[in-house]
């Protein structure tokens, strides 16, 4: 797998000091997860629904539950999102079921690249990982993907903490996914882990399809 494009407009991937990377969908494999623990409450529903809408579904049902997160908790966000997909649904699910759900998020995996690229790219930079898990969690994730618990970001951190960061960790990549919006200004490297290819031009700084993919530029870049 290489790279399919590459959109340079600033730094150089050797001129970054930090990388901002998201937890979901880059580094962990969230929707596969997400659609495991929701077949009970699909096989209720009955039919065929196809895996992108539901998951559309989902993210939809979370954006709008996001700003109650510092009520909620990650836990609470996800039993909430469950129950209220229930009741789009048509269906009945108990709170039982909605923390089920919601405690599968231990259980979702890394993507098979992501464990030996963090171990190399922490060797060029801060690595940043901007998510959100329950605390009993948190620490286990942090140690699967070699990063300390407060370079462990909350989605509902704004972009003043990298502010107070200050010169320690500018200028920072942000490495996201291609639906996810511009973060406090950053330059991007959108990972399209589901994309035969991106779209043409690129969209952001770099375009590319996993992080295997991010470290074969990086080593590129040292030999430049």
């Amino acid at each position: 797998m290489g790279l399919t494009e590459l959109g340079l407009t600033g730094f150089g991937l050797t001129e970054y000091r930090a990388l901002l990377i998201d937890c979901d969908e880059v580094l962990v494999d969230r929707d596969s997860g997400v659609w495991a623990a929701l077949q009970p409450l699909l096989d209720s529903r009955g039919g065929q629904p196809a895996k992108d809408e539901v998951l559309a579904e989902f993210n939809a049902v979370v954006a709008t539950l996001y700003p109650r997160f510092a009520e909620l908790g990650f836990s609470g966000l996800l039993c909430f999102a469950h129950r209220q997909l229930a009741e789009k649904w048509g269906l009945h699910a108990s709170w039982e079921e909605g923390m089920s759900f919601a405690r599968s998020a231990a259980n979702w995996s890394l993507f098979e690249d992501a464990p030996g690229a963090m171990l190399y790219l922490r060797k060029f930079y801060r690595l940043l990982v901007r998510g959100d898990r329950d605390a009993e969690d948190r620490g286990v994730l942090c140690e699967r993907l070699g990063i300390a618990p407060e370079d462990f970001i909350s989605l509902a951190e704004g972009p003043q903490w990298l502010t107070d960061q200050g010169d320690q960790v500018q200028p920072v990549l942000h490495v996201t996914g291609p639906s996810v919006d511009t973060f406090a200004g950053l330059d991007r490297c959108l990972i399209g882990r589901h994309r035969a290819r991106h779209p043409s031009p690129c969209a952001a700084e770099y375009c590319i399809n996993s992080m295997a993919d991010l470290v074969a530029q990086h080593q590129l870049s040292l030999r430049r």
